[in-house]
């Protein structure tokens, strides 16, 4: 059936029974749907593909919202979706997969939370960064400064610049990607640190008690996480060389952004 014409729509199923549109899409079997990017070849495939995309959408966006809302302090908002449904049809407009669900939202805990709060520091931090990056370019390119409260921002003031700068950019996360957070490393490394002082201390207290047993139990202890301090020392060295370079890169692509070619003629 390759090349045969299909359209879909995604409702929304109210208590009441009411239906309201979500999306709507079409596309030809044997060619990527604009929506998934997968290839179907019967209206089956087209409508798994598509709901499953689209409840998923919706489930990520919930989880998202509540996040934002405990990060904020606020009552967690009620989900604005609970079933759904979808339609396939031929070209004809003849129904040709139909399928319904209710939806399951993810729950949010206090480790998520926090997980969240992480990602949202090492956000504001790179965003730091890379505020302090623009500015440099730009007062050593003689540029004016922009004002405090304005978010410096580089277009490339060369197009035919343009594929390289954004290839340094990827360069840079690439890099960035490879190695755990700094932060990370040294949250790690001071557990790893204290772990084997409290069970050091722990072993000389059962030694002078006559508590073998207790002293082997803490002894044990020292040796497992020892090593572990060596492990995030190693860590730290690599992720801080890591960053160096990333920043290099990104500072590359800074001052491409502000470089005039000479004209081809």
């Amino acid at each position: 059936m390759t090349g045969e014409f299909y359209s879909w729509k995604v409702t929304r199923i109210d208590p009441d029974g009411t239906d309201r549109i979500l999306e709507t899409g079409e596309g030809t079997f044997g060619a990527a749907d604009a929506l998934t990017g997968r290839v179907c070849q019967d209206f089956i495939q087209v409508g798994t593909a598509v709901f499953d995309r689209v409840c998923g959408e919706l489930v990520e966006e919930q989880y998202a919202v509540v996040l934002d809302a405990r990060i904020e302090g606020t009552p967690d908002p009620a989900p604005e979706v609970w079933r759904a449904a979808i339609i396939v049809r031929d070209r004809d407009g003849v129904e040709r997969m139909t399928s319904a669900a209710d939806l399951h939202y993810r729950k949010v805990g206090v480790q998520e939370v926090e997980e969240y709060r992480k990602e949202l520091a090492l956000w504001e931090k790179r965003e730091k960064q890379r505020r302090e990056r623009c500015l440099r370019a730009i007062a050593a390119a003689g540029r004016a400064l922009p004002k405090e409260d304005e978010v410096p921002h580089l277009e490339v003031a060369d197009p035919r610049l343009r594929g390289l700068v954004l290839s340094l950019r990827v360069e840079a996360d690439t890099v960035r990607e490879e190695v755990p957070d700094l932060d990370h490393c040294r949250e790690q490394l001071m557990l790893a640190e204290n772990t084997v002082a409290a069970a050091r201390s722990a072993e000389r207290a059962a030694r002078a008690k006559g508590d073998p047993a207790e002293a082997g139990h803490a002894r044990a202890y020292v040796e497992r996480w020892t090593p572990r301090i060596d492990r995030w020392v190693s860590y730290i060295e690599l992720t801080t060389e890591a960053y160096a370079d990333a920043a290099s890169v990104d500072a590359l692509a800074d001052r491409l952004s502000l470089v005039h070619l000479p004209s081809e003629n």
